[in-house]
């Protein structure tokens, strides 16, 4: 029903009896919550005999002791039992939230039923639940399972029997500290969202949260990292190396050279097949592909050194239909590291990360080559030789141009043209005072 003002009002009954229970002189009691014409029953742990009952006051009858238990303690569990259904009513009303009986059982035999034990292995069981379900219903790839898996084992590393209800602001904070001694804040940040996402999930299905952990959200600065790609001179040693044909090192400076110039992640590069190349009527060849992160369908003619390397292997089928023999991305990314030493490349990078509230200076050799320095380096290239961003966009299948922001920071061009442009107004102010 509803008041004057429209503000929903549940109308239940909660009745309390003893139900029999076989092969014992105890019986069970039982709650048998009414709303509407509907009504379900919530049976609880406790056992009573029945001479020790009081059908009229539906409670144990005064001076008398249950398993062990004063009356006062029975009924006061008793008590606790009927306000949980009030307040899930009420909680019905405050969220203007049509009740479901089915629902606050759930909700009453997670409460009041399980152990700590089954309780701590329904948060991890849930979580694997989670995953599974969630790599269906969005399409996670191997490497976002990957991610939340390690999440899991990280948590379940932390407390083994960690339960919704003791997600609290102590430990949301203790975990904060646990998940900081393996990641940096950027990645910390992501992995709380994470969780908050596996948390969110859970609370649809009915599973009771702990209040505080909806309010808990942390300040954590962020790190500043730098832009890591090779400049064309650099990339040039790359490709001129004298390395065996055909060996591990070729192969990979082949396809690194072949994303420095499509600009390919490493997932899209995996899945290339030789029909997402075709030739135009111009001669000209044209990649055509759906990406594996974004799932954006992208399409460019390929630059010449690209085309050369297509053409080496355009010529046999590797596994699973590819285009290329692609190494796994661990080997792939030792092999990079070993071809910026043969390259030798000097200096470093500088990364300023935070772990919690610490500053920490991190360097990096330029040698240490990795998959994404390749997509890097056809980016900053690009904005380099003038290339308008929304261009560079359509070919990286970048959807926000925020994501574009480090790249146009890193770029000498870009830079640059903000201090060409105030030394052309500072020798037009002299030329005038002259």
């Amino acid at each position: 029903m509803r008041t004057d003002t429209g503000h929903r009002i549940y109308i239940h009954n909660t009745n309390c009896s003893l139900v029999k229970s076989n092969g014992t002189t105890q019986h069970t009691l039982r709650l048998r919550v009414t709303h509407g014409s509907n009504r379900i029953d919530l049976r609880t742990r406790i056992r009573v005999e029945p001479k020790l009952w009081d059908k009229r006051k539906q409670r144990v009858k005064q001076g008398y002791n249950v398993n062990g238990c004063s009356y006062n303690d029975v009924n006061s569990t008793i008590n606790t039992y009927i306000q949980f259904v009030d307040d899930y009513f009420h909680e019905c009303e405050l969220m203007k939230r049509d009740p479901v009986l089915t629902d606050l059982r759930a909700k009453f035999n997670y409460a009041f039923k399980q152990t700590n034990e089954q309780r701590s292995s329904e948060f991890f069981l849930l979580f694997n639940e989670y995953i599974q379900e969630q790599a269906g219903v969005k399409g996670w790839g191997k490497d976002m399972v990957d991610v939340y898996t390690r999440l899991r084992d990280k948590l379940q590393k932390f407390n083994p029997n960690l339960t919704f209800l003791t997600l609290n602001t102590k430990n949301l904070e203790a975990i904060k500290i646990h998940l900081s001694e393996s990641m940096y804040n950027d990645a910390l940040k992501k992995n709380l969202a994470y969780l908050k996402s596996f948390v969110k999930w859970a609370k649809e299905k009915h599973y009771t949260v702990c209040e505080e952990f909806d309010s808990y959200k942390p300040k954590l600065p962020k790190g500043h990292i730098s832009v890591k790609y090779l400049s064309l001179d650099e990339l040039d040693r790359i490709y001129n190396l004298k390395l065996e044909e055909g060996s591990a090192l070729d192969q990979t400076r082949d396809f690194f050279i072949f994303q420095c110039y499509t600009a390919l992640r490493y997932s899209d590069l995996k899945q290339l097949r030789p029909d997402n190349i075709t030739k135009s009527d111009d001669g000209k060849f044209i990649i055509r592909l759906l990406t594996e992160k974004d799932d954006d369908a992208v399409s460019y003619p390929l630059a010449q050194r690209a085309v050369e390397i297509y053409k080496k292997y355009s010529t046999h089928i590797y596994d699973g239909g590819r285009l290329f023999p692609i190494l796994s991305n661990q080997k792939y990314n030792e092999h990079l590291k070993e071809l910026g030493k043969k390259a030798n490349f000097t200096g470093e990078w500088i990364d300023y990360e935070y772990r919690l509230q610490e500053k920490i200076e991190v360097h990096t050799p330029k040698c240490d080559l990795s998959t994404h320095t390749a997509r890097r380096t056809f980016i900053v290239t690009a904005l380099n030789e003038g290339v308008s961003t929304n261009l560079i966009m359509l070919i990286t299948s970048h959807s926000d141009y925020k994501a574009m922001t480090p790249y146009i920071k890193a770029t000498m061009k870009g830079t640059g043209s903000v201090i060409d442009a105030l030394d052309k107004t500072y020798k037009s102010k002299m030329k005038v005072e002259v």
